[in-house]
């Protein structure tokens, strides 16, 4: 287990949840001891957006314990409340203009700063004057975004943040997440923009089959794992590394047990998390047991 941080912590142990007779969850295990961006990954109906509803206590677990910073999320004290904020990936926003909705609900979070709320508007170039019914799908989306992030909430909760923003939008908002006001918050992300966040994200979260399969910092994972593009065969890890490849164009995409002869590299997320669903058992094999603790599951 992860040692607890007074600044941000998540403690989800033996935790068991389904709708209705369909089991998602059995006896899932997850740690955030460390303040950090977590990325969660996991392919559709894997429970991402369930297990962010039952951190934010939205949802009840039917065996098992959540907590965050030490509260039950279920209960909805209102101490737990003003330190954790979840922006959904559907949500509504009233019929209000930006500066109005900080008089409104800005007083939940004692923590909310309204400067850097200003900042964040005018980063993702959101007209704070401007009612949410005149505004595109897309800068009511950077608005709640922009709203999330000035709680300044020590836990953060984010479902697809990236959906539905345009290439510039979506840069601004790497730009955002790496400021350092960010520093002292638990954020985690589930996403499928792998791409989009990779250098961002501190932290990989992976779920299959209702485990965390893989729990890792990024800088870790490069540690044990290399990858890379190979323009023909010759150029590819020697059968005993090679963990997983596939075509990209006239070359391929591999991911390989790291040679002990070469510098950590750069972890691509998108192809860790092909690899991952495609030859599970393999790239959880290549890691210690403290980053894949279901590396002897069946994949």
């Amino acid at each position: 287990m992860t040692p607890s941080s007074p600044c941000a912590d998540i403690d989800v142990q033996a935790l068991a949840f389904g709708y209705g007779k369909q089991p998602l969850f059995a006896r899932f295990d997850a740690q955030a001891g460390q303040p950090g961006i977590y990325g969660l990954f996991g392919r559709n109906g894997s429970g991402k957006s369930t297990l962010l509803k039952l951190l934010a206590g939205l949802l009840t677990p039917s065996a098992g314990q959540v907590r965050v910073r030490g509260h039950v999320p279920r209960r909805r004290a209102a101490e737990f409340l003003s330190q954790i904020y979840i922006l959904p990936e559907e949500f509504h926003l009233p019929n209000l203009r930006p500066d109005t909705l900080t008089r409104t609900h800005a007083a939940f979070y004692p923590q909310f700063d309204h400067a850097l709320f200003g900042d964040y508007l005018a980063v993702l170039d959101v007209p704070p004057r401007q009612r949410f019914a005149q505004m595109s799908l897309g800068q009511k989306k950077k608005a709640a975004i922009a709203f999330a992030l000035a709680t300044q909430t020590p836990v953060l909760l984010m479902d697809e943040p990236t959906n539905g923003l345009d290439i510039v939008s979506r840069a601004q908002f790497k730009t955002l997440m790496a400021r350092p006001e960010q520093a002292c918050r638990t954020v985690l992300i589930s996403t499928h923009q792998a791409h989009d966040l990779e250098s961002v994200l501190q932290h990989i979260w992976f779920i299959d089959n209702g485990q965390l399969v893989l729990g890792a910092p990024m800088a870790a994972l490069s540690a044990h794992l290399q990858m890379g593009v190979a323009s023909d065969a010759t150029q590819l890890p020697g059968a005993e590394r090679l963990l997983y490849q596939e075509p990209v164009g006239q070359q391929s995409a591999w991911v390989a047990r790291r040679a002990s002869d070469t510098e950590p590299g750069l972890v691509q997320l998108e192809l860790l998390y092909k690899a991952l669903s495609f030859n599970k058992s393999a790239v959880l094999a290549a890691l210690p047991a403290s980053m894949a603790p279901t590396a002897t599951a069946p994949a």
